[in-house]
């Protein structure tokens, strides 16, 4: 399953607008909007590498079921940009 990293960057944010409105409240000391805040993006943080982590392994997956389209359409620039070279000499 892809994770939702837009959704996790805007819980990300609203979490953020809670723990400035509760300590706008004088509910929460600096020290402890610092250590929520370190845990938040902690978190945002794993959302992120595991977004990276899945676009990675997918990426690698489709090259490694279309290596031969793969090669076949490099090979096809090389020909093309090769015969442009020669077409303005």
């Amino acid at each position: 399953m892809f994770p939702n990293l837009f959704e996790a960057t805007n819980e990300y944010w609203r979490q953020l607008d809670e723990i400035e409105y509760r300590y706008q409240q004088g509910e929460l000391s600096i020290e402890e909007v610092d250590r929520e805040v370190e845990i938040l993006m902690k978190q945002l943080g794993q959302k992120r590498r595991e977004s990276l982590r899945f676009l990675r392994d997918t990426v690698s997956h489709w090259i490694s079921t279309h290596t031969e389209l793969l090669i076949g359409f490099l090979f096809v620039l090389v020909v093309a940009y090769s015969w442009m070279l020669t077409m303005n000499h």
